[in-house]
C-alpha cells in the first residue's frame, strides 16, 4: 500500500512539472497584507464582450477587460485632468478574473511617471468583498482624442491665421511628439514660425503668441506712482504680447526702460 501511495505521488509531481506555466502563473488570491506585482494571466478575451458577468461554468461573478479598461480610463482622466476621450486597450490578452462577490474595486496604485504616452505602465489593485484579489503591473496602449487645430491648405511661416484656414478635428495628440493646439485656443493670437502642409495639425512647435508690440514700435509709456503720473514715448527694443515685459527705450534720455504691455501702443512701467 505504501509502495502504490509513493508511486501515486510521484505522478502527481511528475505531471505538475510539466504543465504549462503559464497555468501555473495564474494569479491568486494573495494574503490582504501583501504587496505583489503579478503579470495578466494567459487566456483571451476580447473587450467587445468583457463586461462583468457570471460564469457560465459556475456562480462565481468575473471581472472582464471591459470593465477594467472603463475603470481606469477615468481614474486616469480625473487623476491627470485629462481633456478630450482617453481609449486605452491591453498589450496583453486578458483573462475573466473570478471574484468572490459582485461587488469590487479597482484603484491605481502606481501612476505611470511622465504622465500618459502611446505605451505605458501602471500598477492597479483589485479588492472584492473586503479581500485583495489581484495586485497587478499592466501595460496599456492609449490615444487621447481631442478637438485641435487642423490646416485646411499649405501655410507659409510668418503667415496670419485665423479661423478660416483651420478647421477644429479630433485627433489623436499621443500620436504627435510636440503637443497639438487646442480648438479652444484663438488663432488669430498665433503666430506661424512653421510651414505647415494642408491636413496636419497645428502644434506647439509651429507657432508662437503673435506680439501686439514689436521691435521698432514707437509706443506710450505711463508710469504712475501714488497721485504723480507720467508719460512718454519709447522705442520697443523687442517684440511682445500683452502682459509681457519688455525693454524699451526713451527717446528723450536715451536711457533704457523695462515696461509691461498694456495693448498695442501703451506700455506701463511697474513700480
Amino acid at each position: 500500500m505504501k509502495s502504490l501511495l509513493l508511486a501515486l505521488s510521484l505522478t502527481i509531481a511528475t505531471a505538475a512539472a510539466q504543465a504549462p506555466l503559464d497555468q501555473l502563473l495564474i494569479p491568486i488570491n494573495p494574503p490582504p497584507k501583501t504587496e505583489t506585482t503579478t503579470q495578466f494571466p494567459a487566456p483571451n478575451l476580447s473587450r467587445a464582450n468583457s463586461k462583468v458577468a457570471t460564469n457560465s461554468n459556475s456562480n462565481s461573478p468575473t471581472l472582464g477587460a471591459e470593465a477594467f479598461l472603463t475603470a481606469i480610463e477615468h481614474e486616469l482622466t480625473k487623476h491627470l485632468s485629462l481633456t478630450g476621450e482617453l481609449k486605452l486597450s491591453l498589450s496583453r490578452p486578458w483573462s475573466p478574473l473570478k471574484l468572490p462577490a459582485p461587488d469590487y474595486s479597482i484603484v491605481v496604485a502606481e501612476w505611470p511617471t511622465n504622465g500618459i504616452s502611446g505605451t505605458f505602465l501602471v500598477r492597479v489593485k483589485i479588492s472584492s468583498d473586503g479581500e485583495l484579489v489581484a495586485d497587478w503591473l499592466v501595460p496599456l496602449q492609449a490615444q487621447l482624442w481631442q478637438d485641435v487645430w487642423v490646416a485646411n491648405t499649405r501655410l507659409e511661416r510668418g503667415q496670419p491665421l485665423d479661423r478660416s484656414l483651420l478647421a477644429s478635428q479630433k485627433f489623436d495628440t499621443l500620436r504627435e511628439r510636440q503637443p497639438p493646439i487646442s480648438a479652444q485656443v484663438d488663432p488669430s493670437s498665433l503666430e506661424l514660425t512653421n510651414s505647415i502642409t494642408a491636413g496636419r495639425p497645428l502644434t506647439r512647435q509651429d507657432v508662437s503668441i503673435r506680439p501686439i508690440i514689436r521691435k521698432g514700435q514707437i509706443v506710450e509709456v505711463s508710469a504712475q506712482q501714488g497721485l504723480l503720473s507720467i508719460t512718454m514715448k519709447a522705442l520697443a527694443l523687442e517684440n511682445g504680447a500683452a502682459g509681457d515685459l519688455i525693454k524699451l527705450r526713451n527717446l528723450e534720455s536715451r536711457r533704457e526702460i523695462n515696461g509691461q504691455i498694456i495693448n498695442e501702443n501703451k506700455v506701463r512701467i511697474p513700480f
